[in-house]
């Protein structure tokens, strides 16, 4: 026999509850009696078997099984509320379009721009959600994304955008000299990673053609965005993207450390399913963005 699935007021109870370790504290944000919220949470335990919190006196403490579940039914509440506003946003007259996009490409490239995609179709809206690693958009919501490496995502179609040179950077008062004449000096100064390019710098010291460095000393970065801030601040030299940092160079907030080319081989991509052009709002996005 199927098994009922937890009421979603029980788990709204629940989860206040073990956000504020306090059931008395989650009554007063759900606007309950702490009798509700202990009926409510026994209710759950009774039904799923399994004992949540230690009540110890008046003072309430979440089981191991409490804490795993907590976070898991967290995350669903969470997920709940998103598609409700997802799925809010789709209604009237306007068209939407669902787009993944790279985190900092986002920011600093794309955003910057997309007023003026407002002002010639005003009626379409762009959902933006940050996504950096392939997945398969017949198991997604998305129409199309902003992709960085090579045209191979599997049943899509691909639109080339630009390639992307990569500068070794930092703050200007890191380097007095203002430049490193011999690439080699790299070592002397501590290397900042983006987590999901690891070869970066050892590709750069190829190209350089040094073998003394130790390419992969220095802390790692999940994110482009915050790489930038970790050179800004002084904290070493970074491999970032040139388009990326365009005012960063022309205010001297950074400097390009060491002349050292380093092109790369992939480059950013529009991708989208092979049946998406006949979607109006895919169709003006890609002529727009290829015009840019």
């Amino acid at each position: 026999m199927k098994k009922s699935l937890p009421s979603r007021s029980a788990l709204i109870a629940f989860e206040a509850a073990a956000r504020h370790q306090s059931f008395t504290s989650a009554a007063a944000e759900l606007t309950l009696t702490e009798s509700a919220i202990s009926r409510q949470v026994a209710a759950l335990e009774s039904q799923l078997g399994i004992k949540l919190f230690h009540r110890i006196k008046k003072r309430v403490t979440l089981t191991k099984a409490g804490l795993l579940y907590s976070q898991q039914v967290r995350a669903s509440l969470l997920q709940m509320e998103q598609d409700m506003n997802n799925i809010m946003s789709h209604g009237g007259a306007r068209e939407i379009l669902e787009l993944a996009v790279l985190p900092t490409f986002c920011s600093r490239w794309l955003i910057p721009r997309i007023g003026s995609f407002y002002q010639q179709y005003p009626d379409i809206t762009i959902n933006m959600s940050a996504r950096s690693v392939i997945f398969l958009f017949k198991e997604t919501s998305f129409d199309a994304a902003i992709h960085f490496g090579q045209p191979n995502w599997p049943g899509t179609v691909a639109d080339f955008l630009f390639p992307e040179e990569v500068v070794a950077v930092c703050k200007p008062d890191l380097i007095p000299s203002g430049f490193l004449t011999n690439p080699e000096d790299i070592q002397n100064y501590a290397l900042l990673h983006l987590t999901s390019r690891p070869d970066s710098w050892c590709n750069w010291c190829e190209n350089a053609q040094i073998s003394s460095v130790n390419s992969m000393q220095g802390a790692h970065y999940e994110y482009f965005s915050i790489l930038i801030s970790a050179a800004c601040a002084g904290l070493g030299v970074a491999l970032i993207p040139r388009f990326l940092i365009a005012d960063e160079l022309e205010k001297k907030q950074l400097i390009i450390a060491s002349n050292v080319p380093m092109k790369s081989t992939d480059g950013y991509y529009l991708v989208y399913p092979e049946d998406s052009l006949s979607s109006n709002s895919v169709k003006k996005f890609r002529m727009w963005l290829l015009n840019q």
